[in-house]
């Protein structure tokens, strides 16, 4: 798995390493260049064999604990703060019998306005996925902040990714109007519903989580959410369209006009 995850982040010094310990063949030909994500998006598919997650939320909402039970860690009751990016790689098995393999990248709270400073920061992702806490209502609050800051950059830059909404710790009780609130906001950008699971119970029969993380990957033109913002830049980039293609044929009744008024009296 450790090759996996330093073909996707660093793939020059990966065909270094091949030269380095005397691989046989070509070593340009063990890294598959794939078309840009962009291109996937048009094209509502992806064939891709790996795929990247970005994992987002607020601190003490699970995140860490949901790459642990991706790689079969057992899991600890001890909150330890994560300061610097973390990864978990694994093999997903889909229902058809395909596999891919999902790389798990954690973004700690603290790092995301660093991160997203750059243009190319969403450049090498294929799903975000935003957890938070159900059972506390500023972890959701923070947690959809961090959902439309994400969701802005990807508009901004062109680097529109598909989200999906966690909702963590689902073994507690749940805040007074947790499903509500998330079910809510999931509606108006016009991404899935969210996710309930319990890493404590590591019970995910029911989710599928990371199945479901690989599902929106191979689809990427879906669960791309949509913020007022951007819905005002589609509004207006739409009637533009529209009177660009109406242009032509006021023009011509304008001429037909025109030339009917000075036409001579019968």
């Amino acid at each position: 798995m450790l090759s996996y995850l330093m073909a996707l982040l660093d793939p020059l010094r990966t065909v270094e390493n091949l030269i380095y310990i005397g691989y046989a063949d070509d070593p340009s030909l063990a890294i598959r260049v794939t078309r840009r994500r962009r291109i996937d998006r048009k094209k509502k598919q992806s064939d891709r064999n790996v795929y990247q997650c970005f994992v987002f939320g607020p601190e003490k909402a699970g995140k860490s604990v949901l790459l642990n039970s991706y790689i079969r860690r057992a899991f600890s009751e001890e909150y330890i703060p994560t300061t610097d990016d973390d990864y978990a790689v694994n093999v997903v098995k889909q229902p058809g019998g395909s596999k891919k393999t999902l790389v798990l990248r954690e973004i700690p709270e603290r790092r995301v306005k660093k991160f997203l400073s750059s243009k190319e920061a969403l450049a090498g992702c294929d799903v975000a996925v935003f957890v938070h806490d159900s059972s506390s209502e500023s972890s959701w609050k923070r947690a959809s902040e961090l959902l439309v800051d994400v969701a802005s950059h990807g508009e901004a830059s062109e680097y529109d990714v598909s989200c999906l909404i966690v909702a963590a710790k689902d073994d507690l009780d749940s805040y007074l109007t947790d499903i509500q609130d998330s079910t809510s906001l999931s509606q108006d950008m016009g991404i899935e519903a969210p996710i309930p699971i319990s890493t404590k119970l590591g019970d995910f029969s029911n989710s599928n989580i990371f199945q479901r993380i690989v599902s929106a990957a191979e689809h990427p033109h879906s669960s791309i959410p949509e913020t007022e913002a951007g819905r005002s830049v589609s509004s207006i980039i739409g009637l533009s369209t529209a009177l660009s293609w109406l242009y032509p044929w006021v023009l011509q009744l304008l001429l037909w006009g025109w030339l009917q008024g000075r036409a001579p009296p019968a």
